[in-house]
């Protein structure tokens, strides 16, 4: 259970000169991902997912899509990668993408990727949501209640869009549950490259029911 210990939180997109630091605390968020892990192998298994996150932050930066940084006294703590329905997915991914992605991590995890952001985008309620489609916190910050305080950063930033709502894939019950506990709703059981995860949905401008048990 986190413990409750409120700070400043400033969010704001990141810079080119700080994706690095943002890919470290991906990596490190990541690597026990069960998505990951079936879909990378353990042949190679770190350089992949390095490989992976890398390609991902870089695609997504570049096309102005939102890469959130979360900042308590000046340092980054936590970072959120979001695309909108505007943003190629699935099948609809720039070749770019697709060419650098299997490069680093071969073509099926690649497809694993692309056979991901299909179904959820066929599942998804509306049209015009935004999707987390990574986020981590410093690993010296967890389970301190940082983490409840980066999403209500987060979905403060999506109610201040024209965004109908913001999804979620996750696989871990404790993560599935954290999710809920800030209003997210049940939309879906999804099974990809042999793992099962729930999809979950917040609309905008609704208000989050957090109920943190402390």
């Amino acid at each position: 259970m986190d413990e409750q210990k409120k700070v400043e939180i400033k969010a704001e997109y990141l810079t080119a000169e700080e994706l690095r630091v943002a890919a470290s605390l991906l990596y490190n968020a990541y690597y026990d991902d069960l998505f990951f892990q079936q879909a990378f192998g353990r042949k190679d298994y770190g350089q992949k997912l390095r490989a992976a996150i890398r390609e991902e932050l870089t695609e997504l930066w570049q096309h102005q899509q939102r890469v959130v940084g979360f900042y308590v006294d000046g340092a980054l703590l936590g970072v959120a990668c979001i695309i909108d329905h505007q943003y190629p997915q699935g099948e609809s991914r720039y070749w770019s993408w697709r060419i650098k992605m299997a490069l680093g991590t071969g073509w099926a995890p690649t497809r694993h990727w692309i056979e991901r952001e299909d179904e959820l985008k066929r599942l998804l309620p509306s049209n015009e949501y935004w999707l987390l489609q990574l986020i981590a916190i410093h690993p010296q910050h967890q389970n301190t209640g940082l983490g409840s305080q980066f999403l209500t950063a987060l979905l403060e930033l999506q109610n201040r869009s024209e965004s109908s709502g913001l999804a979620v894939f996750t696989y871990q019950p404790e993560h599935q549950q954290f999710f809920q506990q800030h209003g997210f709703d049940f939309i879906a059981d999804v099974e990809v490259a042999d793992i099962s995860g729930q999809l979950l949905y917040q609309p905008a401008n609704r208000e989050a029911e957090v109920r943190l048990a402390n």
